[in-house]
């Protein structure tokens, strides 16, 4: 009866959808909602365990430079695409880097835990051309949004049930402990994807671009060229602010672990309504008016962090950022499908992974230098801001692109 009710519910909530695409959608429900287990206990906390085992601002920093790696390589997936199928290339890219996780059960030295976190990013970003391909094939444009918010929304919401729990476990039983649990659910969470049903044929053509014939193709694309414009200004003004965010929640404010997933909590509630509300824009308005949007929510964030005296001031800096992530995580994912010409989604997707890859090793430790050199972080939250207003400018232009 329970179950017969909640599948209800959830047809409900997906709304009219092709069949195809409705099977894929709970496809990936499944799979999202393993992952949010694996991130709320594997991932979310990183950045504090590294700070807990004795990291300093210029490893969190680098930290968060080393994620973006797999961004930057994301072109090298476009030569294993020519001999595997995007899904595959997706599945089994996922399911190493989630399963190398395991060895941090045997390493409680900051470098060494730097080294494996590092690996995950790799494998998990690095194939984002194969899995724009798949999302391309596996929903229709006019639904592509909903389906998309749906999926994030059922990740966010396992998320958001065990950040407070996972942050308790890792004050009883320490993250040697958590961590390794958590790659079994993240490995769980990639396999799931291989029931994906995606037409035959292929929806890009048959010759996969090299990363010069890539760049040659948006080149010649000035709308695109404005809007990687605004991808590099956001994610600089976004990204340079993180690596202060543990330096405000340990020593400025002396968070525990439990409070941090209450903060996490309320971040993950609006990260869910976020996807929800930026998913019915995007299938309505189309996805440059979401990044638009993000950008200008996203000021929220440095700017609380920046005077932050109590932990209530976090409060509005996680409910912004969790719109944010859902923002920039549904708007970035559609707007390479919907800006790209007819067959060349694989190379705009490949250029803005490079893009979003290069800003994001970049933020960090641009973020270092300034602190490196005397400067304080309330200056550093100021260049933030001044980032994000840039970035939404950029995104005018376009807010009107279709879906």
């Amino acid at each position: 009866m329970l179950r017969a009710h909640a599948g209800r519910a959830w047809l409900a909530l997906a709304g009219p959808l092709p069949a195809g695409a409705r099977a894929n959608l709970t496809v990936e429900a499944l799979a999202a909602l393993a992952y949010g287990v694996f991130f709320a206990a594997g991932i979310s906390y990183v950045p504090v365990i590294l700070r807990r085992l004795g990291a300093g601002a210029d490893i969190i920093a680098l930290q968060i430079t080393l994620s973006y790696v797999g961004s930057l390589l994301a072109p090298l997936s476009l030569l294993l695409l020519r001999r595997m199928q995007p899904l595959s290339l997706v599945v089994v890219s996922w399911a190493l880097a989630r399963g190398c996780m395991v060895l941090l059960a045997f390493t409680s030295d900051p470098w060494l835990m730097l080294l494996v976190i590092t690996l995950f990013w790799i494998g998990e970003h690095a194939p984002a051309p194969a899995y724009a391909r798949v999302i391309q094939l596996a929903y229709p444009a006019d639904v592509r949004g909903r389906a998309m918010a749906l999926v994030r929304a059922v990740m966010v919401a396992a998320l958001t049930l065990v950040t407070p729990v996972a942050g308790v476990l890792l004050d009883i039983g320490g993250h040697r402990t958590l961590l390794p649990l958590a790659a079994v659910a993240g490995v769980i969470a990639a396999l799931a994807c291989s029931r994906l049903r995606l037409p035959a044929g292929d929806a890009d053509g048959p010759a996969q671009p090299s990363l010069t014939a890539a760049l040659a193709l948006v080149g010649g694309d000035r709308r695109f060229l404005v809007y990687l414009a605004g991808i590099a200004l956001f994610g600089l003004g976004n990204i340079i602010s993180i690596p202060l965010f543990p330096l405000v929640q340990v020593d400025r404010l002396q968070l525990s672990y439990g409070v941090i997933g209450l903060l996490g909590v309320v971040q993950s509630v609006c990260w869910m309504a976020g996807f929800l509300l930026w998913g019915r824009v995007i299938d309505r308005v189309g996805p440059t008016v979401v990044m638009l949007g993000t950008s200008l929510i996203a000021i929220v964030v440095p700017l609380c962090y920046a005077m932050a005296d109590t932990v209530w001031l976090l409060i509005p800096a996680c409910i912004a950022q969790g719109l944010v992530f859902a923002g920039f995580d549904l708007g970035a994912s559609t707007a390479a499908i919907a800006l790209a010409p007819p067959g060349r989604v694989l190379a705009y997707a490949a250029v803005q992974h490079v893009v979003i890859g290069v800003r994001g090793m970049l933020a960090p430790l641009l973020a270092a230098a300034l602190l490196g050199i005397g400067y304080a972080d309330t200056l550093v939250f100021a260049v933030g801001i001044g980032l994000l207003v840039l970035a939404a400018g950029c995104f005018v232009p376009y807010r009107r692109a279709a879906p």
